[in-house]
């Protein structure tokens, strides 16, 4: 069934007193669009979960957050020693030249510059935690699928529901036709008759039959109304199928432009306003259709 291209999906993977988290969340896009958000060093890890996302979103903006924590986590900070044992040095010399007692503790020195450091991870460190942060983003994976397809599900409804009233005012037209070229013999033959009637002269069927026919060329939309038909039919058929959502707004704009080439070519009030529908309709296709995969 279609997906939606929204959705978000998070699982947990612990091994070894290690823990790792993986956030996936994604949002509509013509393309597939792939963001890491992770501490330094897990970026040496971006084209293998790039690679697995592929094989599971094709069209979206994917924001991956990961987060590793526990004991094979890499140290995000490490006290310089060498700095520290500068401060102290200082310290000791300042206390004695002044008379002041050594403190005891160090914690003062611990906020000053220099002290804490990033360490940026070695990158076997980060490789060997990949089996983990591989089992992780498949279950974010997969609980992303199950709210796309959720999703897809409830918009895939609404969509048949809007084709078929697409398809009840496109039966409506059809059904309009042959009466509006009856209405229009009629209205053509009583204008003519006041304007002949007068001055003596009949009213030749030949050439009423002939005005008529010109109209009815003039106006015929049984192709238009062929090609709506085949339209819905594969529109809805395209809904079983997974990623449609590239063909299924082809498909929106190619309904729109029948339907504005009916409202052309028909002089019909009736079937004007039967055309208002159908785009009306066709414009909340278009809505659903930009968030499908």
């Amino acid at each position: 069934m279609a997906l939606s291209m929204t959705g978000c999906g998070e699982a947990v993977a612990s091994a070894g007193g290690t823990t790792c988290r993986v956030e996936v969340r994604c949002v509509n896009n013509r393309f597939l669009k792939v963001s890491l958000r992770a501490r330094e060093g897990f970026f040496l890890l971006e084209s293998q979960v790039e690679a697995i996302l592929r094989r599971r979103v094709r069209r979206g903006a994917v924001q991956v957050s990961l987060e590793v924590s526990g004991a094979a986590a890499p140290a995000a900070r490490r006290l310089d020693l060498a700095q520290l044992e500068a401060y102290l040095d200082q310290w000791e010399d300042f206390c004695s030249g002044h008379d002041l007692p050594v403190p005891r503790t160090i914690d003062g020195l611990l906020t000053l510059p220099g002290i804490l450091v990033d360490q940026a991870p070695t990158r076997e460190s980060i490789e060997s935690l990949w089996p983990l942060v591989e089992r992780a983003l498949a279950g974010a994976l997969d609980s992303l699928d199950t709210m796309r397809r959720a999703e897809g599900d409830a918009m895939a409804r609404d969509l048949r529901t809007t084709c078929g009233e697409i398809q009840a005012c496109v039966e409506a037209v059809r059904t309009r036709v042959p009466a509006v070229v009856e209405e229009h013999r009629q209205r053509l033959r009583e204008r003519v008759r006041k304007i002949l009637e007068p001055q003596g002269v009949p009213l030749a069927d030949a050439d009423l039959a002939r005005e008529i026919a010109l109209l009815a060329d003039r106006s015929d939309i049984a192709e238009e109304l062929v090609r709506l038909d085949s339209h819905l039919e594969q529109f809805q058929r395209l809904l079983h199928d997974d990623s449609p959502g590239r063909t299924l707004d082809f498909l929106t704009q190619e309904l729109a432009r029948e339907a504005n080439t009916i409202g052309s070519k028909s002089p019909d009030v009736a079937i004007a306003h039967l055309v208002v529908d159908v785009k009306t309709r066709i414009e909340r296709l278009r809505e659903l259709v930009q968030n499908i995969e």
